[in-house]
């Protein structure tokens, strides 16, 4: 997450730093999410930039989790809210997501985390499974995780509206609970 430099900077100031941050992510091509897009954007010099944050992924990070928190932790807190029932954890992830990417309007913050950062993504959400689960329950969860990882990228690929969304979602997580040769599907 940021240095102290940045989370110690006058409110103003971090603000519009934070606020242009979001914009750039939100909007730019994501060919072009580069520290040289965004010192550019900001209006400040390189070695400012690193004063705030460690590279591009931290200023990344450092919006998407303000702005969204970790959806794959939520996956895991939901299951264990839902009393370890897979079809009710997976239907409140599909609400949950539903309303992050639509009713929230965050689909657009979300396509670097996808496409630009997925590795480090993937690795961070891998690294939380494995140091809090069995290694059977872990295989699981991340098959699972896989499954949505792809379905958020469909969807934004793809430009899903959120009734496009519901409708594949709900066809993934029948697939995940009833297997995808089951033909009462």
């Amino acid at each position: 997450m940021a240095k102290k430099t940045f989370e110690n900077l006058e409110k103003e100031k971090k603000e519009k730093i934070y606020e242009s941050l979001k914009e750039f992510f939100e909007e730019e091509d994501l060919k072009n999410i580069n520290v040289s897009g965004i010192v550019k954007k900001l209006n400040i010099a390189r070695g400012s930039f690193y004063q705030y944050f460690e590279d591009l992924e931290d200023s990344y990070f450092t919006v998407l989790k303000k702005e969204t928190g970790e959806i794959h932790h939520k996956f895991f807190n939901l299951y264990k809210e839902n009393k370890e029932d897979m079809e009710k954890t997976l239907k409140s992830y599909r609400d949950f997501l539903a309303t992050e990417l639509y009713d929230k309007n965050l689909k657009n913050l979300y396509r670097p985390k996808f496409f630009v950062f997925e590795n480090s993504f993937m690795t961070h959400g891998k690294n939380f499974l494995r140091e809090h689960l069995s290694d059977d329950f872990y295989h699981k969860m991340t098959y699972i995780m896989a499954v949505f990882h792809e379905l958020i990228k469909e969807s934004i690929r793809s430009d899903y509206d959120k009734e496009k969304f519901m409708e594949v979602c709900n066809l993934y997580i029948n697939y995940l609970l009833g297997g995808i040769n089951n033909e009462s599907i």
